[in-house]
């Protein structure tokens, strides 16, 4: 059996092979494009992501922003890409692509007018440059397209990212989502950046601490302990000046100062212009004031140290004051606050080693009450103690300058007198302490005369010899007082 073909059939096998190679180049085409647009989707993912990881790996804040500007300007084919930080009413610019150094001054610091307002709802916004704010100073680059991303984690604002295409090729919406995942991941990184930086910072501020709480709990002396704490709070924290005021009965008196100059007086409850007070306590008791002049802000690190260091001056300087007066105890006479035995033969052996250096002539001035004990027997301790405080403050009131006075004991007081020109200056001395005891006193309604004896020793006669000269002195006051003589012996 024979096929027959006609013309007309072969014509439409002919079309239909034509169409059917016209789907085929069309699906190869597709295929090639889906294949193109998924080698450039994966690119870019996996572009996206190497992105990601660097940030993750980075812990400075400032080496995030300088490395996420130039990475995600290539990401998203950006020519510019700046970025914002943002803390205490004020914005910095941290990082940079795309823009010479010399065209970044001082005014790129701050964000246009209308960035907070625009991404306050939304955290991106992207558009073209006549719609979407765009800082001044970036006109002669010729912005085409912008979008802008608020940086932030939680309620809290970190920064802002600008990227900026110079040609017609606005940020699609694939631009978008992927600007949101970035942005989240550089204020993670940012976020995690500043933690890590305040542990540092607090690390390092733990550490001089340490270093300055060993350096200050070695010191006693309490005017040594004000003058170091005022050097330490201005060499340590950003202040024009710190001034340390300790509590003197109702008052408060400058104690010590460093940088600018202080007032004298201090009233707690009087602010000062430009200054920040600080209380120092310790065990509940008001030890005194820290002032300082061009105090950091509040709750700022170098805030932080500030508190710090005003806790450990007061401790430091509640130990110093202990131990004034537990020194004061043991060097001072109880009754009169003379000094004691102790600390007079401390002094005296010093200037009797001063004088031997350099050839000088040192005295010793020992007097006695006379018939003391009757006076305790008559009428009683209470006014032979009064006696006692009236007889040292007019023998106080007597002696030279650089003279020290003590009581030994019981009715013996004694006269260290340095820096004589020779030996009468010492008799001299004496004479007047002799004179200021003649008149009476008035103890209570009861009318005494103090009776004493007075004996003088120098090294001029005695010797370089504090021991032997404390025994001359008292040896000639008994021999004053077994004649019965008014002149020092």
């Amino acid at each position: 059996m024979t096929d027959t073909f006609s013309g007309s059939a072969l014509r439409d096998d002919s079309d239909e092979l034509d169409r059917l190679r016209e789907e085929v180049r069309q699906l190869r085409a597709q295929i090639t494009a889906s294949q193109t647009t998924s080698a450039r989707a994966l690119s870019r993912a996996t572009r996206l992501a190497q992105v990601v990881s660097v940030l993750g790996q980075l812990t400075d804040v400032d080496d995030i922003f300088a490395r996420a500007a130039g990475e995600v300007a290539e990401l998203f084919a950006a020519d510019i890409a700046l970025f914002w930080l943002v803390g205490d009413g004020r914005a910095e610019l941290a990082g940079s692509w795309g823009v010479p150094a010399h065209d970044l001054t001082a005014d790129t610091a701050e964000l246009p007018d209308g960035v907070e307002s625009a991404t306050g709802a939304e955290p991106l916004v992207s558009g073209s440059a006549d719609r979407v704010p765009v800082p001044p100073w970036l006109t002669p680059y010729d912005p085409r397209h912008v979008v802008w991303a608020r940086l932030a984690t939680g309620d809290e604002t970190l920064g802002y990212m600008l990227l900026v295409r110079r040609t017609e090729a606005p940020f699609d919406s694939a631009d978008t989502l992927e600007l949101r995942a970035v942005a989240t991941r550089v204020a993670l990184a940012v976020d995690n950046g500043r933690l890590q930086r305040r542990t540092r910072a607090q690390l390092q501020r733990l550490h001089r601490l340490h270093e300055l709480t060993a350096k200050l709990v070695g010191m006693l002396d309490l005017t040594e302990v004000v003058r170091a704490i005022a050097r330490i709070v201005t060499a340590e924290v950003p202040v024009d000046g710190a001034a340390i005021y300790l509590q003197r009965g109702t008052t408060v008196e400058l104690a010590a100062a460093a940088g600018d100059a202080p007032p004298a007086g201090l009233d707690p409850a009087t602010p000062v212009p430009g200054a920040r007070v600080l209380r120092l306590g310790a065990g509940g008791k008001e030890l005194g004031l820290l002032m300082v002049r061009g105090a950091p802000p509040v709750d700022s690190e170098p805030d932080a140290l500030l508190r710090h260091l005003a806790d450990l001056a007061a401790l430091v300087i509640s130990k110093a004051l202990l131990f004034e007066r537990v020194s004061d105890q043991a060097q001072r006479d109880p009754l009169t606050r003379l000094a004691n035995r102790a600390l007079f033969m401390e002094r005296l052996e010093q200037a009797v080693a001063d004088a031997q250096r350099t050839g000088g002539s040192v005295g010793v001035i020992f007097a006695d009450l006379d018939k003391f004990k009757a006076v305790n027997d008559t009428y009683g301790h209470d006014v032979g103690d009064a006696l006692l405080v009236g007889v040292a403050q007019r023998l106080a009131g007597a002696i030279r300058v650089p003279d020290l006075l003590a009581r030994l004991g019981g009715d013996e007081f004694v006269v260290l007198c340095e820096q004589l020109p020779g030996p009468e200056e010492a008799r001299a001395v004496a004479r007047r302490l002799e004179e200021v005891l003649t008149p009476p006193f008035e103890l209570g309604g009861t009318r005494l005369l103090a009776g004493s004896s007075f004996g003088v020793a120098v090294t001029d006669e005695v010797g370089y010899d504090a021991e032997a000269l404390l025994r001359a002195a008292d040896g000639a006051m008994y021999r004053a007082k077994g004649t019965g003589s008014r002149s020092p012996g």
